[in-house]
This record gives C-alpha cells, sequence and structure tokens, in this order.
C-alpha cells in the first residue's frame, strides 16, 4: 500500500512538471516572437502595411480553403498563464507552432485546419484552452487567358469574384488601349483603302465577352455569365477564385436582339442553349403593355435566308435560341392608354390632365383645372399641338420652291396665311369666340394656354403720342386718338386697326369694335423731296409735250 502510494505521488509530480516545463517553452517563444527578431518559420520579419480586403460575407469556413499567405491569431489559455501567436502559413502551405511544431494546412477547408491545428497544441497541452482565427486573407497570382490586350497573371485573393478580376481588366487603361488600336487600325486603313471605301465601313474593337467566360480548375472547368450575375445574383455565374486557376475571357461572338414589349431592349450576347424565356428574363422582362401570345423570331437558315415563326410565353422554354435571332415582342392594343392634355397659364390648377379623345370638350378641360384665375384675360384662348405642327407642310414647302415672281395670287395669299397661323393651332380672336371654341373636342397631347390679362390697346404710327393705352370697353376709336395727342400734320385720312388676336389689318368702320390688345395704326403720309417731284413733273411734261407732237405729225397739217 505504501509503495502504491509513492509511485502516484511520483506520476502527478512528472506530470506537473511536463506541464510546466511546456508553459515555459510558450512563454519563451512568446517572447521572441515579441521581440520581432524571429518569426514562426525562423526567418527575419518586416512589418508592412496590408491592404485592407474587402469581403461581400463573413467568409464561410467550410468553403474557404487554406494557402500560403494565410494568418492565424492562435490564442492558448492555460491555467497558469495566456499566450497569444500570429502564424503565417509558409510558401510550403506550413505553419510553425511554438512548442508544437510544424502543421501542414495547405489545400485544407478553413474550418478543418482549425481543427487540425487544434488537435496538434492539445497533444502537447490537453487541459488547454484553444481559441483560432483567420486574421489575414492571403494574396496570390492566377492566369487569364484570351484575346484581350494584357493576357497574363493577375494578383486576387480567395475572396475575389470572377467580376472583381473582370473589372481590373477593363479598367480605364485597358480601354484606352483598346482605342489606341481601333485609331491605329483606321489610320492603316486610311493609306491603303481610297476614302469612299472607308466612309462605308465602320471599324470597332470587338468587345470582350461577358456571358461566356470559362475558369479551368484542375481537371474540370466553369462557365461564368456575369450578365446573367448581374441580373439574378446568383453566385454560380461569379465564383470566388482560387489559386491555380485559369480564367478564359473569349471576344463576343454572336448576338440576339430583342425588342418591342421588353423592359430592357436591345443585342445581348449569345449563349448556346439558351431558352427564349430565359433571354427574357435577362433583359427584364415583359413590359405590362407587352402581349405574351404574340412574339415573333426571326431566324437565319443560311448566311442570307432567314425565316420568321410566331410562339408565346407558354412555349417560351421550349424555345431554344440560335446566333442573331432577332425576338420582336408586340404590345397590346391601348394597353392602359392614358391619354393627356397639357393645360398652362392662368388657370386654378394648370397641369396634365387625361382625357376621353374625341368626348372631352375644352371646357370640361378648363373646368378640371378648376377654371380661370382672377388674372386670367378670358378673350384669350391658345391651344397648340406639337404632334401637328410638326408634320410637314407640303403645299408651303412646294410654294417656297417656286421663284416669288412666279407665285400665282392664291400661292402668296397661302403664304400669307400661313405665316398668320401655326399649323395645328387654335386662337379665340374675342370673348364671344372664346367661349364658342369650349364646345370643341380637345385632341391628344393639346396645350391649352390662358394668358394673363393685360389691359392695354397700342396706338401707333401718325400721332403726337404713340405708345400703349389702358383699354376701357368704354372708349371709342376718337378718344384713343386723343389720348395719343391727335394726328400729326402728315397723318394719310387711312385709319386700320391690327386685331390682337388674329393679326388682320381691318379699315376702321363703326360695326368693328375695338378691343384689349388691339393696336390702332395711323399710316404717314410720304413726303417726296421738293428737286425729285419738280424733275418728276418736268419729265412727265416732256412726255406728254413729245406725244402730242407725234399725233399732230401724224395726222397732218
Amino acid at each position: 500500500m505504501k509503495n502504491k502510494f509513492i509511485f502516484i505521488a511520483i506520476c502527478v509530480y512528472a506530470f506537473s512538471e511536463a506541464q510546466t516545463l511546456d508553459i515555459n517553452a510558450l512563454r519563451m517563444a512568446q517572447l521572441k516572437q515579441g521581440s520581432n527578431t524571429l518569426g514562426t518559420s525562423g526567418l527575419s520579419t518586416v512589418t508592412q502595411t496590408k491592404a485592407k480586403v474587402i469581403v461581400d460575407r463573413a467568409i464561410d469556413e467550410t468553403k474557404y480553403i487554406v494557402g500560403p499567405g494565410d494568418e492565424f491569431n492562435v490564442n492558448i489559455i492555460s491555467s497558469e498563464d495566456i499566450f497569444t501567436y500570429t502564424l503565417a502559413v509558409s510558401p510550403s502551405g506550413k505553419i510553425l507552432i511554438p512548442s508544437v511544431g510544424i502543421v501542414s494546412l495547405d489545400g485544407l477547408y478553413l474550418f478543418t485546419a482549425i481543427e487540425k491545428i487544434e488537435d496538434s497544441i492539445q497533444k502537447i497541452n490537453p487541459s488547454a484552452k484553444i481559441h483560432i482565427l483567420l486574421s489575414e486573407i492571403r494574396e496570390f497570382k492566377i492566369k487569364v487567358i484570351g484575346h484581350l490586350q494584357q493576357p497574363g497573371l493577375y494578383t486576387v485573393t480567395p475572396v475575389s469574384r470572377v467580376s472583381d478580376l473582370y473589372k481590373e481588366i477593363m479598367s480605364e487603361s485597358e480601354l484606352d488601349d483598346i482605342k489606341a488600336q481601333e485609331t491605329e487600325k483606321k489610320e492603316e486603313k486610311n493609306e491603303n483603302d481610297n476614302e469612299d471605301d472607308i466612309n462605308d465601313e465602320e471599324l470597332n474593337y470587338p468587345e470582350l465577352s461577358r456571358r461566356n467566360l470559362t475558369i479551368l480548375r484542375n481537371d474540370d472547368s466553369l462557365k461564368v455569365d456575369l450578365l446573367e450575375f448581374g441580373s439574378t445574383g446568383s453566385d454560380i455565374n461569379n465564383p470566388f477564385l482560387h489559386q491555380g486557376d485559369i480564367v478564359l475571357i473569349p471576344l463576343m461572338d454572336h448576338i440576339v436582339g430583342v425588342f418591342g414589349g421588353i423592359k430592357i431592349p436591345g443585342d445581348y450576347e449569345f449563349v448556346r442553349g439558351e431558352s427564349l424565356a430565359h433571354i427574357i428574363k435577362l433583359a427584364g422582362g415583359l413590359r405590362p403593355d407587352a402581349d405574351p401570345n404574340k412574339i415573333q423570331i426571326t431566324r437565319f437558315t443560311s448566311p442570307t435566308e432567314k425565316y420568321t415563326f410566331p410562339t408565346t410565353m407558354a412555349d417560351a422554354d421550349t424555345i431554344i435560341l440560335s446566333p442573331e435571332d432577332h425576338i420582336m415582342i408586340r404590345y397590346e392594343q391601348d394597353y392602359k392608354r392614358q391619354d393627356i392634355v397639357y393645360v398652362k397659364g392662368e388657370v386654378k390648377y394648370p397641369g396634365v390632365y387625361a382625357i376621353d379623345v374625341g368626348n372631352t370638350k375644352i371646357g370640361e378641360v378648363l373646368e378640371k383645372a378648376g377654371g380661370y384665375t382672377s388674372k386670367a384675360d378670358k378673350t384669350k384662348l391658345f391651344i397648340n399641338n406639337k404632334s401637328i405642327s410638326n408634320i410637314p407642310d407640303r403645299e408651303k414647302d412646294r410654294i417656297l420652291i417656286i421663284p416669288e415672281e412666279n407665285r400665282s395670287a392664291e400661292e402668296k395669299s397661302y403664304i400669307k396665311a400661313r405665316m398668320l397661323t401655326e399649323k395645328g393651332t387654335i386662337e379665340s380672336t374675342s370673348l364671344d369666340h372664346a367661349q364658342s371654341l369650349m364646345e370643341l373636342n380637345v385632341t391628344k397631347n393639346d396645350e391649352i394656354y390662358i394668358p394673363e390679362n393685360f389691359n392695354y390697346i397700342e396706338v401707333l404710327g401718325a400721332v403726337s403720342k404713340p405708345g400703349r393705352y389702358p383699354f376701357s370697353s368704354q372708349l371709342a376709336y376718337s378718344d384713343y386718338i386723343e389720348l395719343a395727342g391727335g394726328f400729326t400734320d402728315t397723318a394719310t385720312r387711312k385709319r386700320f386697326i391690327i386685331k390682337a388676336g388674329t393679326g388682320q389689318r381691318l379699315p376702321i368702320r363703326k360695326s368693328i369694335s375695338i378691343e384689349n390688345g388691339d393696336t390702332i395704326f395711323i399710316p404717314d403720309r410720304l413726303e417726296y423731296n421738293r428737286w425729285i417731284l419738280f424733275k418728276d413733273i418736268l419729265a412727265t411734261l416732256g412726255n406728254a409735250a413729245a406725244l402730242i407732237i407725234v399725233i399732230q405729225n401724224a395726222i397732218g397739217p
């Protein structure tokens, strides 16, 4: 019994001494690492500032593969002390743990590497608590091949995706190189071809593919479609890059066109085996006004021959696209169509209003707009329609080709009328006219304008004080002449009124009313130079005398 007790005491003492030795070894290793004279591999270390790695999500320990350059923070808590190390994976894929030894981690998933480090430490110190974190992500080079300007090796990280690499390749400097090469090709063509041939052909450097990239990984290959990744967010089409990958980026080859009732119409890079439903999804899907039962595909059967066949969205999953397919998706007729007019000027609520074409009257639109403001000129109503005014006036164009001296009276009259009235416009000329226009139907895209009321009359021409004068319905033509200081000595007997609404010049009569904005015009009498007048009289008298002599000679004595 006494011998057994002595044996147990010796075992406990030996275990205690072994643990003390392990702790002392860890302390010595930590002191050495803290002095920055020796690294984990026994080589001198230099402190470097590393670029911050930005990740799109937390690293998945079951997918992240450890390799040379990765760093770990290892925290060991024993019964007597705490030890923390930064351990870097060597170029050969191993780490050196003080007092433990070398552990190979290359090619292991992160969770497996952490378990292996823990097991190695616990074999030496079973009672210690161990915490391990991946603290730094390594960088490595991968090979990029294809018809790009700068193939070769590019630096990436294990959390870099193909889209990150593609963005770097298509940087501004890369685009500049493409433009420079295109310019060089054009200059070479200028030297070798005739100018007429060059104008008929446009030189374009082919674009790099975004939908047909390939990753060569060990004995496997992965297809990458960055357009689908951008559209759907599917990571399958934008995987992480692995050390040893070779990325093939070809030039864009074939296209398919999607047009009509699609949200993002245009040409899309062709991908072999792609269905009609898939390309429509990539193009944003159908517009609400698209007709899913009216889709037409035009397809080449040879380099020069093609045919068109109909299909529907119900069969879109079974329609496999071919290079240079042209897809046209028709719209549903009058789908939730809103016909509108624009109301501007002196109404209470100017804006855009929906109408029922052929049934909505001008007065109803103004009523929707709240009616006139207190400043509105109720005698004036202007309606314009750019859709109509932009229609070419063939008659006007025809007449303008004819020299003015060769135009007929009707042609001159048409040009004059067109100068006074813009194509597609309606203008009121009086209060009665404005009220009668309220019963007219509006047209889609009409612009209704109610001007502000400026109460004035202009008096121009042979008056002492020409200018603008306040309008009053109580004043007559003679009252405005009196306000303008009366006639001048050069005034003719002619009196005109120029109507504001139409621009017509009318002789003033009692039957013509003067309205707001009209202009009263008194022409000046033309003054001849007396000497010129005298010469004209002498010339006339001379011609008359000569005519008399000729007649007398003809008659005889």
